[in-house]
């Protein structure tokens, strides 16, 4: 018996009161482990990088600083999803409870007591804080592009919708939203949404050129962006035809089609579907998922990411940049929601989101 187990099997014989006493007891550990890490030593300012700055007052216990160089106030949060956060308390029991569950935006909101809108913009603080795995593929390596209907769910003002059902026409089209799926024997994974149409080769090469050893095998089915993009990086290539699955013994991509079901069945059926706009923050919330992190290293990667902020309140920008770039779909009726951001169109591919 694993000791998830035992634990689950104790906690069922204590009372209502011990239950509710002990997970008062775990929130507040929860909360305290958010707070270590966040009154870590500051070592610059998250605006302009400079390490000129001062103690500058406290509001509500929360240590202000300003930077000598830029003259611009900040905090521990500055930048990160606990930014601009009034309800702490609540923001932790939300963050518990999307680590555990794929929950709708409903039904979250309804079991933590917030409006709809305040789970939605918190869902993806959190997912705008989310690091890529940007590990080196060693051995077997599977790659494989799966897609998403292109969706502008939520979108308001559109002159037309797409039907249900989406397009009719066969194969790859301009209606596909493509996201290339890679993943060695050894668990490192990579979910990146690269393009809506037809995966080609300087789109793999955008996403994970340069991270093969040379002991490195490439396995996929025959298409020929892959093929090329393998002969470019100088690795081995085993392929099978699609409809055969398998090169026979180890050389089979089940592992990736394992992935791609269950991201699939997460966005499709679990959250009822997402907006193209937001999908690769879904990808990056399945790929953390799987990866089966601890509270402790979650709480780490959320309170010290300091592009977080500027993902999420330019996250309508960074969807135009991508439709403009690598579609041939039109950007239309932008939200009317809007942030003040110093993030150009120049500046988003070196946040590494897209």
């Amino acid at each position: 018996m694993t000791l998830k187990d035992q634990i689950k099997q104790m906690f069922v014989k204590l009372t209502d009161s011990e239950k509710s006493l002990l997970l008062q007891e775990l929130n507040k550990q929860e909360v305290l482990d958010t707070v270590l890490i966040e009154e870590a030593e500051i070592l610059c300012c998250p605006h302009c990088s400079s390490k000129l700055f001062v103690k500058n007052g406290k509001r509500n216990d929360l240590q202000k600083y300003k930077c000598k160089s830029c003259c611009k106030v900040f905090t521990h949060r500055t930048g990160t999803p606990l930014h601009k956060i009034k309800k702490m308390d609540k923001f932790e029991a939300y963050k518990t409870l999307m680590m555990e569950n794929y929950l709708p935006i409903k039904k979250i909101a309804a079991k933590i007591g917030i409006s709809i809108q305040t789970a939605f913009d918190w869902r993806h603080k959190i997912l705008s804080s989310i690091n890529k795995e940007e590990g080196k593929f060693e051995g077997i390596t599977e790659i494989d592009d799966i897609w998403f209907l292109y969706s502008q769910k939520g979108r308001k003002g559109l002159e037309y919708s797409r039907k249900r059902g989406g397009s009719k026409r066969a194969g790859d089209n301009d209606f596909q939203a493509k996201l290339l799926i890679t993943k060695d024997r050894n668990s490192t994974i990579d979910l990146s949404l690269v393009r809506i149409g037809r995966l080609n080769k300087s789109d793999i090469q955008r996403k994970i050129s340069g991270r093969f050893t040379p002991r490195s095998i490439i396995v996929s089915d025959k298409h020929r962006s892959i093929a090329s993009f393998a002969n470019s990086e100088g690795v081995k290539h085993v392929t099978f035809k699609a409809s055969e699955h398998t090169a026979g013994g180890d050389f089979h991509i089940q592992n990736v089609n394992n992935l791609a079901s269950k991201l699939k069945g997460t966005i499709n059926h679990l959250l009822r579907g997402v907006s193209t706009k937001y999908l690769q923050s879904y990808a990056n919330w399945v790929e953390i998922m799987s990866r089966k992190l601890t509270t402790t290293e979650i709480n780490s990667m959320i309170t010290t990411n300091k592009s977080s902020w500027d993902i999420h309140k330019n996250r309508e920008g960074i969807y135009k940049w991508f439709i403009e770039n690598f579609s041939r779909r039109t950007y239309r009726c932008p939200v009317k929601r809007s942030f003040v951001s110093e993030l150009t169109s120049e500046l988003i591919p070196s946040i590494g989101y897209l």
